[in-house]
């Protein structure tokens, strides 16, 4: 059982039929319908990743025991802020399709308002505007320092509307959300993080400082 400066967390796991999730869930602090409220909010998200590349979903309480295949979807969480305002959770899904060569690495994220128990997208956070896809270029990278050129000039070749289109349908779980682009928040800082080909290392984060 983890806990920080915001609501207390335990890890839960799911695994069936080569599926394996490690995701966390809100113990009860300040009554138990607002902590259902926020674990269905992160359940919910979950299960519509699952929808996109598993037939599984997890239907609560969610649990899973012995031994199963090799995973063909297996995702992983880091909670990157945890304070009385905000819970925001990374998700890390490496996935293996028998059509492909090589097995892929998603991101998706989970951001909560908790003052008032509400999911948040990208544009609930920043102005979504022609000025956004320009300066996104300069927010500083976070890992992929060796591509970061090559990064840097993909992202710009996409071209500023369809960019500005992408930060739009931001942290849409779904087809939406063309461009595999998902916020996530820490301390003092936002992060978003973008899909860019496997040769580039399958996604990119980038960071800057905000105060929310």
């Amino acid at each position: 059982m983890n806990q920080r400066s915001g609501l207390v967390l335990t890890e839960k796991t799911y695994q069936d039929n080569g599926v394996y999730v490690s995701y966390p869930q809100a113990v009860s602090d300040t009554g138990k319908s607002r902590t259902d409220l926020i674990n269905g909010i992160i359940l919910a998200d979950i299960n519509r990743f699952l929808n996109l590349y598993s037939k599984d979903v997890i239907a609560p309480p969610a649990a899973g025991s012995g031994l199963f295949l090799r995973d063909t979807l297996h995702i992983g969480y880091e909670i990157m802020r945890n304070d009385d305002r905000i819970l925001s959770i990374f998700y890390t899904a490496d996935f293996y399709s028998p059509y492909a060569p090589h097995p892929t690495q998603l991101i998706f994220s989970t951001n909560i308002d908790l003052i008032n128990n509400r999911r948040l997208k990208l544009s609930d956070i920043l102005q979504v505007d022609d000025v956004l896809p320009d300066e996104f270029l300069f927010w500083e990278p976070v890992g992929n320092g060796q591509y970061i050129n090559e990064i840097r000039d993909y992202i710009r070749g996409l071209g500023k509307e369809v960019l500005r289109s992408g930060f739009g349908s931001a942290d849409i779980i779904g087809s939406m959300n063309r461009l595999g682009i998902f916020s996530y928040l820490k301390p003092n800082r936002i992060g978003i993080s973008i899909s860019v080909p496997n040769y580039l290392g399958d996604h990119a984060e980038f960071e800057k400082n905000l105060q929310l």
